[in-house]
């Protein structure tokens, strides 16, 4: 899967009202760019961010692949356009609360890739159309989205995974175990909170989220394949019974509604409609590498997501 960034300023209306994306092949001198021709990646399924008017306002999935077509009927006043171009069907799906580009700026600087991205140094979207998202960008913006839309955020069922463990709800748990000592119960605590041992060492395996590559550890969760509760002391703090995630993931491994066959690909629960996995950045084409341990484990955890 790849994603996008289109400037909707001048078209957005009609686009959104006839549910397409649409660029010329080139302008009345014979020119054509790079924001126009990457309209050719867009493949079916592809997830496209917008801008209008410096904000996110709908998320649009590509319906099939991008094909050649005439300038649609309601784009005849941006006539230095030619008529030839390259049109994507796309499901339009609108936020309810807008996100401002310029308030996360700083972040999305860093998460861009350097060619073809969205923006330039100082913030500002750079001339053109269709723009290049990273992985690692695109799951930064779906955090967002998650976090100020509250109505989709209670809609995927995520909103109490995402809370921050309570300190002392870890000690209570661990309490319940007799046969730790003081050491023992201090190092599953740091484990728990997602801090010290347990993440440092998921740290050495993989700098970035297993599934969609998000790097920032501000958004990564030290995630348990084997849950704490159900792992014996050494389970606990095994790096290999572990998944570096950011919260969405997390949320979804979590809860089983994802998991992955001996092969490292996404299982994904039928149960999840096309919306939520666009919003939570998940699809059936998504592969992660296990070694060999990590595997044993898994099966642990696939086994239950197929009881579910």
């Amino acid at each position: 899967m790849n994603y996008f960034l289109v400037f909707q300023n001048k078209s957005y209306e009609e686009e959104r009202k006839g549910g397409y994306l649409w660029a010329p092949q080139q302008n009345k001198n014979g020119q054509t760019f790079h924001h126009w021709t990457d309209m050719k990646q867009i493949k079916k399924k592809d997830i496209i961010f917008n801008s209008y008017n410096g904000k996110l306002i709908s998320v649009l999935t590509a319906q099939e692949n991008c094909k050649e077509h005439e300038r649609p009927t309601g784009l005849e006043q941006l006539d230095l356009w030619e008529k030839d171009g390259w049109l994507v069907n796309a499901d339009y799906i609108d936020l309810e609360q807008p996100i401002t580009y310029k308030n996360y700026m700083n972040d999305i600087l860093k998460l861009q890739d350097n060619k073809y991205a969205p923006f330039n140094k100082s913030g500002r979207g750079n001339t053109g159309y269709l723009f290049r998202v990273s992985k690692e960008l695109a799951n930064f913006l779906f955090e967002i989205i998650g976090t100020t839309n509250p109505v989709l955020r209670r809609k995927f069922q995520v909103e109490d995974n995402l809370q921050v463990e309570n300190i002392k709800q870890i000690e209570n748990d661990i309490n319940s175990v007799i046969t730790l000592d003081k050491t023992e119960k201090e190092i599953i605590i740091k484990a728990r909170i997602g801090q010290s041992y347990f993440k440092k060492a998921l740290l050495t395996i993989e700098k970035k989220c297993r599934i969609c590559g998000v790097r920032d550890e501000r958004f990564l969760v030290a995630s348990h394949i084997k849950p704490w509760s159900e792992s014996n002391n050494q389970e606990r703090i095994d790096a290999n019974n572990g998944l570096l995630l950011c919260p969405n993931h997390d949320a979804l491994f979590d809860k089983r509604y994802i998991s992955f066959d001996e092969t490292g690909k996404i299982m994904v629960k039928k149960s999840l409609d096309a919306t939520t996995k666009t919003f939570l950045n998940i699809n059936d084409t998504m592969h992660i590498n296990l070694n060999e341990r990590q595997q044993n484990y898994m099966k642990w955890h696939r086994e239950r997501f197929l009881e579910n």
